[in-house]
């Protein structure tokens, strides 16, 4: 149900010009128009439901409307409808114009909305004196938008108090056409793990939002790598915890829109990045697993893995310091590899499987699945398909412990697509420990089948 307010028009002119003769404000012909003619023309009505606010203005003779939102947002339509996601008392400046100029004087309408919109988790608290973010002015973003790979304007966008609105005008097709690049002068450190969170309202349904932490000037030193899907006009908390930390003096987050809809508007707000360690009073949900799929047999030309042509390589660097390659067998899907040595750190001991006939489209997801069996528990194996000679290209990067003396199933389900003209496999052990051996079987590769 709708709930219409009608409000009090609110003179804006200045007290200080009384004193100044009227034909000091007339144009050419003198009838520049009184905003305060019109203050019953300005109606805001709200759907207290949705938290759409519509602006209208009831026609009249020789005049149209100027709405200014935010102080910095012009339209002069005759009726729009904005999304508010807080509660709160907003308000919007009103002026009328005609042929000799813009009205003397404003009037201002205030609204309110009720509730906050948000279904599900809220994301970690953005004014916790945890959150490394708080009181940062971020940079000026910056941008690369390039619907069919053809880079055109940079999307307008708009920056108040720590959240940004920004306007998508033209689709996009892929992953990477529709980049916004934020530099945040924060520095983290690999000595802990981390949270994040941040909140986006998009007005049109996205099926992979791509939010990537690293950085600034090294894309592959990665906090996090992940995609989120958005439902139209529905606030959602894009969120990761526990996040390994590495060593970066200057975080940068990039969030990706490729895959939009034609006139897209986004929100994003609420930007936390806080040590894990520090409890912030937030209750994190529990994940929901991803509903299995109907995997395709290991030799099944379903499985795009069961036809790959690929070289094998490592780097195998304990202390960083390469050595000899590890022990290394194939038989048949099993690939078995014995590491003599421990390593300590992630990326010291790198396993990959480039291909030459492995292509993948920005047009469908995927799942992927291995068996992994461990003679010593694996800390934190790091598995990740990219494009061959552009690591940052990548369908995913994931980490996760691997239990001794098991069977243990590696997967990665209903991940979104990106183009990729010759995939590549890696898997890292990094932190094994010494006199390990480890076992990969049955690689699988499809096309997501529910």
């Amino acid at each position: 149900m709708k709930s219409i307010f009608k409000y009090m028009a609110i003179l804006a002119a200045g007290i200080g010009l009384a004193a100044c003769s009227p034909e000091e404000f007339e144009g050419a012909s003198g009838n520049v128009p009184q905003a305060s003619d019109y203050a019953d023309n300005f109606t805001v009505t709200v759907d207290q439901s949705t938290n759409n606010a519509t602006f209208e203005f009831t026609s009249a003779p020789g005049v149209t409307p100027v709405w200014i939102i935010d102080g910095t947002t012009y339209s002069t339509e005759y009726s729009f409808t904005r999304f508010y996601r807080k509660a709160g008392t907003y308000s919007v400046e009103c002026k009328v114009r005609n042929a000799d100029g813009i009205s003397d004087g404003s009037i201002t309408k205030e609204f309110i909305i009720e509730k906050t919109q948000m279904n599900g988790f809220g994301g970690f608290d953005p004014e916790s004196d945890f959150n490394l973010f708080k009181g940062v002015t971020f940079d000026e973003p910056s941008f690369y938008y390039a619907p069919g790979w053809a880079q055109v304007a940079n999307p307008s966008y708009t920056y108040i108090d720590g959240t940004y609105s920004l306007t998508l005008p033209t689709a996009t097709s892929e992953r990477w056409q529709a980049q916004m690049l934020i530099n945040t002068g924060v520095a983290i450190t690999s000595g802990a793990s981390y949270d994040f969170s941040v909140i986006m309202t998009s007005t049109t349904a996205h099926s992979g939002v791509k939010v990537k932490i690293c950085q600034a000037d090294d894309d592959n030193l990665i906090l996090m790598d992940q995609d989120f899907s958005l439902e139209a006009n529905e606030p959602k908390a894009l969120w990761a915890s526990g996040l390994e930390g590495v060593d970066l003096s200057n975080v940068k987050v990039v969030f990706d829109f490729g895959g939009n809809a034609d006139n897209t508007d986004i929100i994003i707000e609420s930007f936390v990045l806080k040590d894990h360690a520090n409890d912030d009073g937030t209750v994190v949900p529990d994940e929901p697993e991803q509903p299995e799929p109907t995997w395709s047999d290991v030799d099944s030309p379903d499985n795009l893995w069961s036809t790959a042509n690929y070289t094998t390589t490592f780097y195998y660097a304990p202390g960083w310091t390469q050595i000899a390659d590890p022990t290394y067998s194939q038989d048949g899907t099993t690939h078995s590899l014995t590491f003599a040595e421990a390593t300590a750190e992630k990326w010291q001991n790198q396993f990959t499987l480039t291909t030459d006939n492995v292509a993948l489209s920005a047009g469908e997801s995927y799942d992927f699945r291995v068996i992994v069996h461990t003679s010593v528990e694996l800390p934190a194996m790091t598995y990740k398909i990219c494009q061959a000679d552009d690591d940052a290209n990548a369908l995913f990067e994931l980490t996760t412990a691997v239990a001794a003396n098991e069977d243990v199933a590696v997967k990665a389900i209903n991940v979104p697509g990106v183009a990729i003209t010759q995939g590549k496999l890696v898997f890292d052990f990094g932190g094994n420990a010494a006199n390990t051996t480890v076992t990969l079987s049955d690689i699988i590769l499809q096309v997501h089948k529910d």
